[in-house]
């Protein structure tokens, strides 16, 4: 063999171990996409980062979220309350919540910290929600919410503590004010309550909209917004860090 072909022969078999070797990178590689508003897609390394952390930390940062109470059916008159079933709320609030203490991430700095204030955030929402439900039936439950003391004034007046027909005029009053047409607003309501079962509908009224805009004012959602935002959001910038994120398809505002 010349001395020619001898080195043509060296440099294609050096060829030939850099492709294998960049085909071998490439396919230990892996994507991982998901919605959240917008189209995100992920690369990540199976043999350095495993994947159900790594699925639960996408869904922690950027969602859909693991952590969501299961909210309350909307009643707005008796035969909806006699549908409702807080005990259902009550396990599916427990499994949620026993199923988000373990789950287990992508180690970041702060992450545990973070989902321990998910935790205590998602729990505030499921006692909200279960209050709010039982209480269609048994008042006093509002009153198992702690959180909304200063909402007592409604929970007095659903109880027959304090004027019923009054507080359901005055809150009839606020909320129909901006509507289209106050006084339309204000006589469709008033004619709810002259009903036979109109005691009931002046209560539900007042769970609804009465006790429930105040009391949300209380809840950890709102009043931990800010920091909870500051936290995700630190450790998205690490999440960012370790690894590469593309982001498109976004939905448009409304």
């Amino acid at each position: 063999m010349t001395r020619r072909s001898w080195t043509g022969w060296i440099a294609r078999l050096a060829f030939a171990a850099v492709t294998i070797g960049g085909a071998g990178a490439s396919a230990a590689e892996r994507t991982m996409s998901w919605d959240s508003g917008c189209r995100f897609t992920v690369r990540y390394d199976p043999a350095k980062h495993d994947e159900t952390r790594l699925r639960n930390t996408t869904r922690l940062l950027f969602g859909p979220s693991d952590f969501e109470s299961p909210g309350t059916l909307p009643a707005f008159e008796p035969k909806a309350v006699a549908a409702l079933d807080p005990d259902k709320i009550d396990r599916t609030c427990k499994a949620t919540l026993d199923a988000a203490a373990r789950l287990e991430f992508i180690a970041l700095p702060g992450i545990d910290d973070y989902r321990r204030a998910r935790i205590a955030e998602l729990k505030d929402s499921c006692d909200f929600d279960l209050a709010q439900t039982r209480s269609f039936k048994t008042a006093s439950a509002l009153r198992d919410y702690q959180p909304a003391a200063a909402c007592a004034r409604f929970v007095d007046a659903i109880e027959g503590k304090t004027d019923l027909q009054q507080m359901f005029r005055q809150t009839v009053d606020q909320g129909c004010a901006n509507n289209a047409s106050p006084k339309a607003c204000a006589a469709r309501y008033a004619a709810e309550a002259q009903r036979p079962d109109g005691q009931e509908r002046m209560r539900i009224y007042l769970v609804n909209f009465g006790w429930s805009n105040c009391a949300i004012n209380y809840n950890l959602r709102n009043t931990g917004e800010k920091k909870m935002e500051a936290m995700r959001s630190a450790l998205e910038t690490q999440f960012r860090k370790m690894f590469k994120v593309k982001q498109d398809k976004c939905e448009e505002a409304d």
